[in-house]
């Protein structure tokens, strides 16, 4: 066992060294971090993570204030230091939104949903790599991301909006797939397998949707036999669903079909409709369907035909809110 002291003297370089690593960042072609956008700030304590990490990792870590036969964990303010096995990880914990205006980055951001729950976040936790740069393999890079995304999953619980990776500036909500994704031999290919279709604004009179809308309602009945004859899988419409004075567009997963109506649970969370949340039931009238679409025994999306119109919606906003 090192003596604390010189575990003190260990992290002070490390920390010293940290805003050198952070110009550095900018100049690396990837940046190895998972981070938690929080609705309310919490706290690691550095027992609580030598332990936590000690067991994911199958390591013994010390009890963050002695070192193990691993490594060690050790904190200075926010951030919490890991040493172990040649590698270095940083554990941030701030009290803050992770940029200075959460609310006016949100307005940046085309997904509706996740611009909302950015926007909401009053603090942020993370998981980072340390020593990662041009050299490093994508078979190294992916080792990274499961140690990290092992002991971030640790941490994720209903006070996290939003997963954030920097490598590529994508954001993910977090749902019942999350921490199965995060656990997986591939967390970041896991990660945008949870994502669904991107909640965007599209104007009324835009053609491409009006001519998407017309081509779903002249094929409706070719998803009402589909479904009569079990001819598939993940049946699923779209259409306008309200509360209060608020609408959406929204995908449902279909549980039945009774004349005129189609009865079904929310195959999303919704931007902004109140109680509602991914799984809620929901009815909604024939005549007012935006799209459907089902997987056939094939394997082959069917219908579907206004998944291009809102994609370049969403790529006309991209575009305008970067010049």
């Amino acid at each position: 066992m090192w003596p604390i002291i010189v575990i003190a003297l260990v992290v002070a370089v490390v920390i010293g060294g940290l805003s050198y690593l952070r110009l550095r960042r900018k100049h690396e072609t990837r940046m190895i971090s998972l981070v938690a956008l929080l609705r309310e700030p919490i706290t690691l304590d550095p027992t609580v993570l030598a332990k936590t990490a000690g067991r994911v990792w199958n390591l013994d870590l010390g009890d963050g204030t002695t070192e193990g036969e691993d490594g060690f964990v050790v904190a200075s303010g926010p951030i919490n230091t890991i040493m172990c096995q040649d590698r270095a990880y940083l554990i941030n914990c701030f009290p803050a939104p992770y940029v200075e205006n959460p609310e006016e980055v949100s307005e940046s951001i085309a997904d509706l949903r996740i611009g909302k729950l950015f926007a909401e976040h009053k603090a942020w936790f993370s998981c980072d790599a340390l020593g990662i740069d041009e050299t490093t393999t994508p078979e190294e890079i992916n080792a990274w991301y499961q140690h990290l995304a092992k002991l971030f999953s640790e941490f994720l619980d209903e006070n996290c909006l939003l997963i954030y990776l920097p490598e590529n500036s994508s954001a993910f909500p977090v749902n019942e797939e999350t921490h199965q994704a995060l656990e997986s031999d591939d967390p970041v290919g896991a990660l945008v397998a949870t994502q669904t279709l991107p909640l965007v604004w599209v104007a009324e009179d835009d053609p491409l949707m009006q001519q998407a809308v017309a081509r779903a309602r002249e094929h409706w009945s070719e998803f009402v036999a589909a479904y009569e004859a079990t001819a598939g899988e993940n049946f699923s419409v779209k259409a306008p669903v309200s509360y209060s004075d608020r609408t959406e567009f929204i995908w449902l997963n279909v549980t039945a079909l009774e004349g005129e109506q189609v009865y079904g649970t929310l195959a999303s969370d919704p931007g902004d409709l109140g109680p509602l949340k991914l799984g809620s039931k929901v009815s909604v009238a024939v005549e007012d369907l935006n799209d459907w679409c089902y997987v056939d025994r094939q394997g082959e999306l069917q219908g579907g035909y206004t998944i291009a119109a809102v994609q370049e919606a969403a790529r006309r906003q991209h575009d305008e809110r970067a010049e």
